[in-house]
């Protein structure tokens, strides 16, 4: 069986964002077909079994967000490298690490799922603004495959980088859900 890695959300159960229910969602609906690791951020879970259903969890001393979320998933991806036949990424942060793993001969699949054209966002310093740039340069470019969750994402990928993105919209599953 496949074994895939998903890498970049805090992990699962979802309880924190759009990232983690996509990880969940996909982790369930995929693990009869490949055996799935997830990485977690420790802190953000109050217990930590090592399976959910037959869906790995590995456990990060690091926050998944915000400055930590570089070095989290550099951490995920390098731990990922020495099992995992496909590596999904979720986010720019840690694919600096990209060329260098190409340049030592990796290859393993690697998917991006691109979150946003995050090094315009006004939250992030200017030094933080220029890393996310290249590390974006450096996801789109060492990536087997590029992914955008909406339409303004894969024309800018497309635009600028001039590769293919392929567009994999995520939304609510609202199955069983109130309305008010």
């Amino acid at each position: 069986m496949k074994k895939l890695a998903i890498i970049g959300s805090v992990g699962i159960p979802a309880n924190y964002g759009g990232f983690e229910t996509l990880t969940e969602q996909l982790a369930l609906r995929l693990q009869d077909r490949f055996e799935i690791t997830v990485y977690c951020a420790k802190s953000a879970f109050r217990k930590h079994p090592a399976k959910l259903g037959r869906i790995h969890l590995r456990y990060l001393p690091l926050e998944a967000n915000g400055v930590q979320s570089i070095p989290y998933d550099m951490w995920s991806i390098l731990n990922a490298i020495r099992y995992a036949d496909t590596l999904l990424i979720l986010g720019v942060g840690g694919c600096t690490l990209l060329p260098l793993l190409r340049w030592f001969g990796c290859r393993k699949r690697i998917v991006v799922n691109i979150d946003g054209i995050e090094w315009r966002r006004a939250k992030w310093s200017r030094a933080a603004r220029a890393y996310l740039r290249f590390a974006e340069k450096c996801a789109v470019k060492y990536a087997d495959a590029v992914i955008g969750d909406n339409q303004v994402i894969v024309d800018y990928v497309q635009k600028t980088y001039r590769r293919p993105c392929e567009l994999i919209e995520y939304g609510a599953d609202t199955v069983g859900m109130e309305t008010t």
